[in-house]
């Protein structure tokens, strides 16, 4: 039998998960209210460039990089984490 001791996980991880999971999310919900709002004739080709719609378009162009940057932010602070608990437990 193995002693396995729980994963802990820190505020900061839990912070970034949560952080890059809602710019996903924000991301896919202008995706398509774009979407919807080009079909409707409210979109910002068809003259209404102007008012939210440069906003809903140009949001995901920098939420969907930066949340996978932070993905692999945590990532790292994941792998730091459990090295340093591997350290602590002498293995």
């Amino acid at each position: 039998m193995t002693d396995e001791t729980p994963v802990t996980t820190s505020r900061t991880q839990r912070v970034l998960a949560f952080i890059a999971a809602g710019l996903v999310i924000l991301s896919i919900a202008c995706f398509f209210v774009l979407m919807i709002g080009t079909w409707a004739g409210a979109g910002p080709d068809q003259g209404s460039g102007k008012g939210i719609w440069p906003t809903v378009e140009l949001l995901p162009l920098a939420a969907l990089p930066l949340a996978f940057v932070l993905i692999i932010v945590l990532l790292v602070v994941s792998l730091v984490s459990r090295s340093k608990q591997n350290r602590r437990a002498g293995r």
